[in-house]
């Protein structure tokens, strides 16, 4: 249970920090391993009348270890009570719950899913809006039914990630063997590249920010004539793409693999995310880390590679964003008027456009 680096006081530190009470709640959520066995405690903790935490076998960790790992855990918090942890979907903790996450094991939240909870059921993101995954949440259902849905923003307070995320980029320059040579640096802004690149640039890194948006030293389109010029300056590479979807490194992209090779057959990749040809990457004769390659819009490199923290941070805001719009609902705001109460008071985030509340 405390194989993971975790100091005891974190989760009572957050729950105060974002102000977090579920007293009287019910909550459906996910049990996990590793950095996020603490999440259904969170929720308890936080006063939740029960938690149902769903789990399931993955490469982490088995359902049945899960499943006992999480009740120690919940034993040495003082919250066994108030847990109940499934193996798989759970139709009668979800028709119970007030707030469901749309933590890994509880997705895909599908039209099935939302057709079991009940009206006044909300759903927190525990990402920001614009990540929305349309394979992981059906939004049109959950307009349709009136399940209100919002996101958690990330880089303002109470709830600014952008610190976590400068780290845990600096942290896999460590993995590649940083020794304080020159990186070229892939990926959007604000958020994972630009936290990334104002990080490194404070520590003293010398730095190049490619990007298709104008905060970077150079577009995407110049990467090519750039790094022929200037590729054997740098020691390592790091992708961080998570809103621009063509294709960043590979025989369709902004630089061919062979292209590395040719100008600098030592540069290393740090993959955070991105549309790269994972497939050729792992034919080249390249380094590159982590050995994991997720597809783009998953991020390969995650924060939860740093340890609890920013993983509960960003879990019990969203907690909070779930408490907000839960008691709106329950004392019967229509879901227009529970968004703009908990845009209010909470860290909330509405979507843009069509998918907007408001």
């Amino acid at each position: 249970m405390f194989n993971i680096g975790l100091n005891r006081a974190l989760p009572a530190q957050l729950i105060s920090h974002f102000g977090v009470d579920l007293s009287g709640l019910t909550v459906y959520t996910e049990a996990a391993s590793g950095t996020y066995l603490l999440t259904p405690i969170v929720a308890a903790l936080a006063g939740a009348r029960k938690v149902f935490a769903q789990t399931r076998d993955s490469r982490f960790a088995t359902a049945e270890v899960v499943c006992r790992e999480t009740m120690r855990a919940a034993s040495a918090f003082g919250v066994a009570d108030n847990i109940e942890v499934r193996i798989g979907r759970f139709d009668e903790g979800l028709a119970q719950s007030d707030i469901v996450t749309n933590s890994g094991f509880v997705r895909p939240l599908d039209s099935a899913l939302v057709a079991r909870l009940k009206p006044t059921a909300v759903i927190p993101l525990m990402w920001e809006t614009w990540e929305f995954r349309a394979a992981d949440l059906d939004l049109s259902a959950c307009k349709a039914r009136g399940t209100l849905v919002l996101g958690t923003k990330e880089q303002e307070p109470p709830c600014d990630l952008r610190f976590f995320t400068g780290l845990f980029a600096l942290k896999l320059l460590f993995e590649l063997g940083f020794d304080g040579g020159k990186v070229l640096l892939l990926g959007n802004a604000p958020l994972p590249a630009g936290a990334i690149a104002d990080q490194m640039r404070r520590t003293g890194i010398d730095l190049t920010w490619v990007s298709a948006e104008p905060e970077g030293d150079l577009r995407y389109e110049q990467l090519r004539e750039h790094f022929s010029n200037h590729g054997q300056e740098y020691d390592i590479m790091v992708v961080a793409e998570h809103r621009h979807h063509h294709q960043l490194l590979g025989e369709d992209g902004f630089l061919d693999y062979s292209e590395i090779l040719d100008v600098n057959p030592d540069l290393k990749l740090g993959i955070i995310s991105g549309n790269i040809d994972i497939t050729s990457l792992k034919a080249s004769r390249l380094r590159y880390f982590p050995e994991d390659i997720l597809p783009a819009g998953f991020l390969s490199y995650q924060p939860y590679h740093m340890g609890p923290r920013p993983v509960l941070t960003l879990y019990t805001a969203g907690l909070k964003v779930g408490e907000a719009m839960a008691r709106a609902r329950l004392r019967g705001l229509n879901p227009k008027d529970a968004a703009r109460e908990a845009l209010a008071s909470s860290p909330a985030m509405d979507f843009v456009g069509d998918m907007a509340w408001l």
